[in-house]
């Protein structure tokens, strides 16, 4: 994106050490649709902040859009990362910080927010994220559209073998369910994936897209997909 702020904001990140550990092409594809769906909405939501790389970013273009935008953590020390990183880049004047989980948040949000795009990228753990799942159509206004972060991550240690954003996705919706890849594709020599193992197990699987975009009003999980309540959430009629 040819932005003169937002370039300014991303080098005061990287000078600070907060700038996000996703790929360019990631943090310009999710500002790209942000933009793009903005009169779907009045609110972007970003679930999982860590050190507040993409959330300075989307301070900058909810305060340009005219939108609120919500940071989720349930990591108060990420949450002041995050805070911080807004602060310092000068892009929180419509920001609003939620500690705790996305369900938690969904519970006691404002009924007027309609979100416009709600990036999850928290626990990548599939149970995680099928609850992550459950709770954007469970709020009382539907998001217009979701993307999910670490699409391709992998793990090679058995005690992580259940971080898995794709499977939790697919039998939500089914296997070929629709949708948009962003950011990178895993491929050998990549700028940002690895796809071969790294002294922690992670690695992205070849040919698998950084991240996904699923458009929530025509995207619509099957029956009894990842089952479990989600308790005190208005559902959308």
């Amino acid at each position: 994106m040819s932005d003169p702020e937002l370039d300014r904001i991303r080098a005061r990140l990287a000078a600070d050490g907060n700038h996000s550990h996703t790929s360019l092409k990631f943090q310009d594809d999710l500002l790209f649709y942000a933009t793009k769906f903005a009169a779907h909405g009045n609110c972007i939501i970003e679930v999982g902040s860590w050190k507040g790389g993409l959330s300075a970013q989307f301070a900058y273009l909810a305060r340009k859009l005219g939108q609120r935008f919500v940071v989720i953590d349930n990591n108060a020390t990420y949450l002041e990362y995050a805070r911080a990183a807004v602060e310092a880049t000068g892009a929180g004047d419509s920001t609003s910080f939620h500690l705790g989980d996305f369900q938690s948040f969904a519970v006691t949000a404002d009924p007027e927010i309609r979100p416009t795009l709600v990036l999850i990228d928290a626990d990548h753990h599939y149970d995680a994220v099928a609850a992550d799942i459950r709770t954007l159509y469970a709020m009382t206004s539907r998001p217009y559209a979701a993307a999910f972060h670490d699409f391709s991550l992998r793990y090679s240690t058995p005690e992580l073998s259940n971080v898995r954003v794709d499977r939790a996705l697919i039998d939500a919706f089914g296997e070929d369910f629709q949708h948009i890849k962003i950011g990178e594709v895993a491929a050998p020599g990549g700028p940002t994936l690895q796809i071969t193992p790294q002294p922690d197990g992670h690695y992205h699987e070849l040919g698998y897209s950084e991240g996904v975009l699923i458009n929530c009003q025509t995207a619509i999980p099957k029956r009894n997909a990842n089952p479990a309540p989600v308790a005190c959430i208005h559902l959308q009629q």
